[in-house]
């Protein structure tokens, strides 16, 4: 008789079932973080791609630079700020057959702003709209200027382009490339003492 009440909805208490399966909302819930657990590994894996372009292109600027520097260096101490200069004109041999201040980098694109489309400078301590000119009073902290060039004792306001035992040089590199915008900056100092 006990076995009857409880077949005919008496409130004693059944065992449930084991389900079989997911609900709904279940599959809902472990969909989304598979999702939102992809996204972030996909945006992990992309930063991570573009900070190793950024490194190849500073490593492409930094061996560019160094390379003008090395061929500055190997240049007749008195010819090198004319050879790398912004100004043709005073160029050792013919006007115009000198490397100038201006070089190509191999992958890297001027930013668009520049003037001469190449990514790469050599700057002396010259006055801007004066680059024949090579002066002592040039105030520049990164080339550490002011500074006398010509030995003399004197930081003076002349032109020291022809009688400097001291150069100056800052080589520098700005470009775009497929990870943005770059700069790479050299400083150094050659001397002829």
């Amino acid at each position: 008789m006990a076995i009857h009440a409880a077949r005919s909805g008496d409130s004693t208490w059944k065992p449930r079932r084991a389900r079989g399966g997911f609900t709904l909302v279940e599959i809902i819930f472990t969909m989304t973080l598979l999702v939102f657990g992809l996204l972030s590994f996909s945006r992990a894996l992309l930063a991570s791609s573009r900070a190793e372009q950024k490194t190849q292109d500073a490593d492409r600027a930094t061996q560019a630079a160094r390379r003008i520097l090395e061929s500055i260096q190997a240049e007749a101490f008195p010819d090198a700020f004319r050879r790398y200069n912004a100004e043709p004109s005073d160029d050792p041999g013919l006007a115009g057959s000198a490397p100038g201040s201006n070089f190509a980098v191999f992958g890297l694109s001027a930013l668009p702003d520049d003037a001469d489309g190449l990514p790469g400078e050599v700057v002396f301590p010259s006055p801007v709209g004066s680059p024949l000119q090579l002066r002592e009073d040039f105030d520049d902290t990164a080339l550490g200027m002011p500074r006398d060039l010509n030995g003399d004792g004197n930081i003076d306001a002349l032109n020291h382009a022809m009688d400097y035992r001291l150069l100056p040089i800052q080589v520098r590199v700005r470009w775009r490339g497929a990870a943005g915008p770059g700069t790479v900056v050299l400083n150094t100092m050659i001397a002829n003492y």
